[in-house]
């Protein structure tokens, strides 16, 4: 978020990156056969890891000290909190980043990764074999012993300063992530100064999202006579690897007093880690360029999408082979809309586009499109997250490939504007589901590198409710689909961000509106849970209900529970006898200020599956 009076720039891009999985042979894009676990004391995004030995060290990301207890060779790492479910972050295929030299990895577990999906190496499977002996290093240096089978495990602590292994807090925002050459590159814009004005940027390695190790500032003043000018702006640095030239190249926002250049800059670096040389900058097409993001698909084919036409419209370009310059623009994206910090990601076969509003430094309801092609028909834009998508402004996707599924990090920057310094990172899962796109918040949760798998306290069915994985929509009287995403699924997405709502386009049709769901299963039902909007809206809200459960379809009989909601927010559960069934009927009567609407946020029911 930048100047409000122009709209700034301010969000994070997305980059997909496949990891390789053997060690065996050079691997472009391959990950590495274990770390060493620790766990981080101070909130940060340290963690724990099962494989022998006892690490211990320096400061982990997030705070203070990290000091690793004794690892347990062979076992399974907990990392979290008790009775926390897993989560999947979507499928895995992920597209994009550095390819993967085939051979199978010496050393490493089975499956660590994904074979890498970049174009030019076949990528391979790691052989199974030795397991993580000295692999990898705790935060500080010490390294772990590894015992055979080993996963990586990482907590990661929102809403606290993360340090980096030198107990130095970790300037890198607005940033891009690639993995490469077995461990991944977190690359960003220092911000220690306290100024929106350009000072470096800056470059972390880490072998498992949780220890960063500081190399280098590879943007400096001293790059470029006109990287010194007193008003030069800098942000939003992203960074793919061209197999064809052997260079990573880095585009950015390029920029200067008051936001008026707005350009695009191109550099290039021999090493992902060095110094980088400035290549060119100017306005693509003719055209402004404010926030960026830049995209490797897995046919080699590379784009650059930017803010345009002062921050109205967002403008896409398909890259030159050698990825420096633009080839030909592709589209200009929700016209007027007046959106940036765009994040591009592709999970099967489906692209998803991430923006945010134009809102200065201030956060706000970020969004996202979905094509089945880059050049294709984008769709209408839909929320991700709160209001505020948790007080925070996109600066990248991270897309971890394990061994069992992908799960992709939404990586944001919670900015502190005037105080730019003490701005925090946010990274939080996020859940994909065919074209939807759901995030909720957590203050902590757990991370297998090693499998790609999640979990958090609160996210799956570690509350007594049963799971909706295989729920599906029998019917619903009304939703809203034009003015926003109303869809009657939302009532049961996992997500208390997303929302059924009855339809007020066209038409309000009166109440009761009732929703019907198929459990999959039938049950013996004892309650359920009813959770309102959480928008800070009370459009919807239901006052009066009824509740019923049927092994049909056509016969409901007596609803099993009626009764009143208030006007509180928090979520209600409302107990019943006993009561077989594999179908919920719910039934809004009436709205909490006598509005048309029904609105619910999330339902969920509690009972044992019948024999």
């Amino acid at each position: 978020m930048r100047l409000r009076a122009i709209h700034g720039t301010l969000a994070g891009v997305l980059v997909m990156l496949a990891f390789g999985c053997g060690q065996g042979g050079e691997s472009k894009d391959g990950k590495p056969a274990g770390s060493g676990g620790t766990t981080a004391e101070s909130g940060g995004v340290g963690g724990t890891s099962t494989g022998g030995g006892t690490s211990t060290g320096g400061a982990s990301t997030g705070g203070g000290t990290s000091t690793g207890g004794a690892s347990t060779g062979g076992g399974t790492s907990t990392g979290g909190s008790a009775g926390a479910s897993t989560g999947t972050g979507g499928a895995a295929d992920a597209s994009g980043g550095m390819p993967s030299s085939g051979g199978a990895g010496a050393g490493g577990t089975a499956g660590l990764g994904m074979a890498g999906r970049g174009r030019g190496g076949p990528g391979g499977m790691g052989a199974g074999g030795a397991g993580m002996a000295g692999a990898g290093t705790g935060a500080g240096g010490s390294p772990a012993a590894g015992g055979a089978g080993s996963d990586v495990v990482v907590t990661i602590t929102n809403g606290v300063f993360w340090n980096d292994t030198d107990g130095k807090r970790i300037e890198a925002h607005g940033a891009g992530l690639i993995h490469t050459n077995d461990a991944w590159y977190w690359i960003g814009e220092d911000k220690s100064a306290n100024s929106g004005n350009f000072k470096a940027v800056n470059c972390y390695r880490s072998t498992d999202l949780s220890h960063w190790e500081f190399r280098h500032a590879i943007i400096t003043q001293q790059t470029s006579t006109e990287l010194a000018a007193s008003d030069r702006i800098i942000e939003r640095p992203k960074v793919v690897y061209n197999e064809a030239t052997k260079k990573y190249v880095m585009w950015l926002h390029w920029d200067g007093a008051n936001y008026a250049t707005a350009e695009a800059g191109v550099f290039t670096s021999d090493t992902v880690d060095g110094d980088y040389q400035q290549v060119r900058h100017f306005q693509p097409n003719g055209n402004m360029s404010r926030d960026d993001t830049l995209f490797e698909d897995d046919d080699g084919k590379a784009y650059f999408l930017s803010a345009a036409n002062n921050n109205q419209d967002s403008a896409l370009y398909l890259l030159t082979d050698d990825y420096t310059n633009v080839s030909k623009q592709i589209g200009t994206l929700w016209k007027g809309s007046s959106r940036e910090a765009p994040a591009i990601m592709k999970t099967n076969g489906t692209y998803f586009i991430v923006n945010s509003a134009a809102t200065g430094w201030d956060s706000n309801q970020q969004k996202y499109g979905t094509a089945t092609a880059m050049d294709g028909t984008w769709s209408s834009l839909a929320n991700v997250g709160d209001g505020t998508t948790y007080d925070t402004q996109a600066a990248f996707v991270i897309p971890v490939v394990g061994s069992k599924t992908t799960t992709f990090i939404y990586a944001g920057d919670r900015w502190q504007d005037p105080d730019l310094k003490s701005s925090k990172y946010i990274w939080l899962p996020l859940k994909v589901n065919g074209t939807k796109l759901v995030m909720d918040y957590y203050d902590s949760w757990q991370l297998d590198v090693t499998t790609g798998e999640w979990s958090a306290a609160g996210a799956g069915n570690d509350d007594g409710f049963l799971p909706q994985t295989t729920w599906k929509l029998v019917s619903a009287d009304s939703e809203e689909t034009e003015a926003e995403d109303g869809s009657a699924t939302n009532a049961f997405d996992g997500s208390t961000s997303t929302f059924w709502h009855t339809q007020y386009t066209g038409a309000k049709p009166e109440p009761p509106h009732e929703l019907v769901i198929d459990l999959g299963a039938s049950y013996s039902l004892t309650s359920f849970r009813y959770t309102p909007r959480q928008d800070g809206s009370q459009n919807g809200m239901v006052k009066d209900y009824e509740f019923y459960v049927s092994d049909s379809t056509s016969t409901w009989g007596e609803p099993v529970k009626t009764g009143a909601f208030g006007t509180s927010t928090q979520a209600t559960t409302v107990t019943f006898t006993a009561t077989p069934g594999r179908y919920v009927r719910f039934r809004g009567m009436d709205e909490i200020n006598g509005k048309a609407y029904t609105s619910v946020a999330e339902l969920n029911v509690a009972g044992t599956p019948v024999q």
